[in-house]
């Protein structure tokens, strides 16, 4: 019989890196065999008459509607419907709003897994929910959660590591929250494991991409630019990579964080959802970027790209440290802009970095599947 898995994780509301993410999870496990869901909505203490209509709507399917109408009108945004689509296609999510629905979700349930991203991040959003608080008696493991910083906040420490250790199996993404986690619970089991975007070979990403829908015509060779932070000298920087690489059309994608940003000339395309980011990474022929999920795909599947970072290292929550784990993991260290030298505007030779990526991805899944059958 196959086990059940509730993941919790981001699905994202625009953020492509924690749509990836959470798809790629999903994906990774649903063609290993097991029977998951994305636990998308928690809220079983506080249930009211209007919870209940709200799941018999859901139930006959009025309420998906209802939604995409109200999405519709409140925005009018390509963007936010193709983001529902592609999850309403692709994911299956699971909701709790009431004491029954919570009784069944843990007598159903065989693992809780918590995902990727930043859902341990407590500097940015601290929440029991993403420790699990909520699990009972269910098996309780992790996969490659991501603090983004080098510590957790004094005030949640004993929190948290009480949490922690009911956990059976824990893995994170970065090295450096590896050792935070194993310093506080006292644990020397803790694993550093690929982001789930990493467990996805090219040809699930290719097929991906084939669920996209661009209204645009794409330039034969083209620069992606995909910027989070909101830095004055990213347009100078990224004027400089056109320069040194001789590509002259530019595509920018905004990003939520950043919805202004642009480059004199360039294309700024805002109705990208997931499929959409996936295709226009996969057709550049060079990629501009400070977001970790796009430079974890370029590595992925073989594409040029210039690293730039978002913070200041000095900078209380900068996440510089997940950008250089990755970097040094897959040897690319090079990537990084340095206004003193320009090997990150130099293609890249993928042989080595995928030597590495085939046997962490193996080591990876090796240890997701030990984890949720031991």
């Amino acid at each position: 019989m196959k086990k059940r898995i509730q993941i919790v994780t981001w699905l994202g509301n625009g953020n492509f890196g924690t749509s990836l993410q959470s798809y790629a999870l999903y994906h990774f496990l649903s063609i290993k065999g097991y029977d998951c869901s994305i636990l998308s909505s928690f809220n079983y203490k506080h249930f009211s008459l209007k919870d209940y209509l709200k799941m018999i709507l859901s139930a006959l399917g009025i309420m998906k509607i209802r939604e995409r109408r109200k999405i519709k009108k409140a925005t009018d945004s390509r963007k936010l419907m193709k983001l529902s689509e592609f999850f309403e296609h692709n994911i299956r999510q699971e909701s709790v709003s009431n004491p029954w629905q919570y009784r069944n979700l843990l007598r159903n349930t065989d693992v809780f897994c918590v995902g990727s991203d930043q859902v341990w991040n407590a500097y940015f959003n601290f929440s029991q929910f993403n420790f699990l608080d909520f699990a009972g008696n269910v098996k309780r493991i992790s996969y490659a959660s991501s603090m983004g910083t080098k510590d957790f906040p004094e005030e949640y420490k004993e929190t948290i590591k009480n949490l922690l250790l009911k956990f059976a199996h824990i893995s994170l993404r970065e090295t450096t929250g590896r050792e935070a986690v194993s310093r506080l619970t006292g644990r020397n089991d803790i694993k550093t494991v690929l982001d789930p975007t990493f467990l996805l070979t090219t040809k699930d990403w290719n097929s991906v991409s084939e669920q996209s829908r661009i209204e645009i015509s794409l330039p034969k060779n083209y620069m992606l630019v995909y910027l989070i932070g909101n830095n004055d000298n990213y347009p100078k920087q990224v004027l400089e990579l056109q320069t040194k690489t001789g590509i002259e059309n530019v595509i920018v994608i905004p990003a939520v964080e950043n919805p202004n940003f642009e480059i004199k000339g360039s294309i700024v395309y805002r109705d990208a959802a997931v499929a959409e980011f996936v295709k226009l990474i996969k057709n550049a022929a060079w990629v501009c970027t400070d977001s970790f999920h796009a430079t974890a795909l370029s590595i992925n599947i073989g594409k040029n790209f210039t690293e730039f970072l978002r913070f200041k290292d000095s900078d209380q929550g900068s996440q510089n440290s997940r950008i250089y784990d990755v970097l040094d993991t897959f040897m690319l260290q090079n990537r990084l802009y340095n206004e003193m030298q320009d090997l990150w505007s130099k293609p890249i030779d993928y042989k080595e970095s995928h030597a590495i990526l085939d046997h962490l991805r193996k080591d990876s899944t090796d240890w997701l599947v030990n984890a949720i059958e031991a």
